[in-house]
């Protein structure tokens, strides 16, 4: 069935249900993604399972290839799909959520989009669809510059301004919280990252202080990466909830992913809410789901714990959006935390690029 072409590539013909499964348990097994993450592998055999459902529900035969690259010195996985079928009529409408092919993952183009770092959709001369989509692999080389110190009042980036705050509630009677709010700017944006550590009190606080630590001592940034990282740490203990955002000013994107029940939410020119998947860091940690949202001047992200009301997304008359970011993370554990829970919530304001 596979084509191996190189020891850097391999080709998938897909004509059956049992290529596609088959092609699918091979992709985890390729020698040239073996050095990745279990997250990573998982990620690339279930893009190669979304684009070869569509293959065959809708050309019903065509081929799947994967290649490493090193353009610019930085790895990257390029995963290229491409059958003799009808092709696709609308390719705005399939980029839409929940627009997904009966038969398959129920993550359609857009979820292969979110785990993606770029994906083209396109109809060749000779007809059929070419989808062509590139996982980035690690860090972009940077120029080493100083990282400014850890900040809760805000940050500049080249393209758009970024402005945080945070606030962290202990629930009543304790003194300290088993929540975690974490701001840190870096190389590839600014990294958010909010933990619920299971339980409250100093016994839960403790747990808190060592995955800060964890967080300090590391560079990474990748959201899918970063929860692996802190599910490592929490294994044995009495487990977390994580939600971790990367927002990066120059691009003027938002990344994040989820495990457990910690939230987001962006308000602004394209009103939209994170999903973060079920599991426990230390117990059960699922295939994070990669989500990207666009981000322009004007729009605010909150990023919070289950110890604020789900109602807060019914009450923004009650909340000041157009407030300094300090000012609405007061008014959003004041208006909405739970007085039974810890209530934490980081908020960052994307500012138009003259405000920097």
């Amino acid at each position: 069935m596979e084509q191996e072409l190189s020891t850097q590539q391999a080709r998938y013909p897909l004509r059956h249900d049992i290529d596609l499964h088959l092609t699918v348990m091979a992709v985890r097994r390729l020698p040239f993604i073996a050095d990745l993450s279990e997250v990573d592998r998982t990620m690339l055999s279930t893009v190669v399972s979304e684009l070869g459902s569509n293959i065959l529900k809708y050309a019903e035969r065509g081929e799947i290839t994967l290649t490493l690259h090193h353009p610019r010195g930085r790895p990257c996985i390029d995963i290229i799909a491409r059958d003799q079928g009808p092709g696709i009529p609308d390719i705005h409408q399939a980029m839409q959520e929940h627009y997904s092919t009966s038969g398959t993952l129920g993550l359609g183009l857009p979820g292969v989009q979110r785990m993606m770092s770029e994906l083209t959709i396109s109809t060749p001369p000779e007809g059929g669809t070419l989808v062509q989509a590139r996982k980035w692999l690690g860090a972009a080389p940077v120029e080493p510059r100083p990282v400014s110190p850890l900040s809760c009042t805000g940050q500049q980036h080249a393209g758009l301004g970024l402005a945080w705050a945070s606030e962290n509630r202990p629930c009543y009677p304790e003194r300290v919280s088993g929540d975690l709010a974490f701001i840190r700017p870096g190389p590839e944006g600014v990294s958010l990252v909010l933990i619920d550590v299971s339980g409250h009190g100093a016994s839960a606080n403790q747990l808190v202080q060592i995955l800060e630590a964890t967080l300090q001592q590391t560079r990474e940034q990748e959201p899918a990466r970063l929860l692996q990282l802190l599910h490592q740490r929490c294994i044995g203990t009495r487990g977390a909830a994580a939600g971790v955002a990367l927002v990066n000013g120059e691009r003027g994107e938002l990344s994040y992913a989820g495990i457990g029940n910690t939230r987001i939410c962006l308000r602004g020119h394209d009103p939209w809410r994170g999903i973060s998947r079920d599991g426990v860091l230390g117990e059960r940690f699922p295939t994070p789901l990669l989500q990207r949202q666009p981000l322009v001047a004007g729009d605010v992200v909150m990023l919070y714990s289950d110890g604020i009301s789900e109602s807060l997304n019914l009450r923004d008359g009650a909340l000041d959006l157009a407030a300094e970011p300090a000012t609405l993370a007061h008014l959003v554990i004041a208006h909405s935390g739970r007085s039974t829970d810890d209530a934490s919530c980081i908020v960052l304001r994307v500012l138009p690029a003259e405000e920097k």
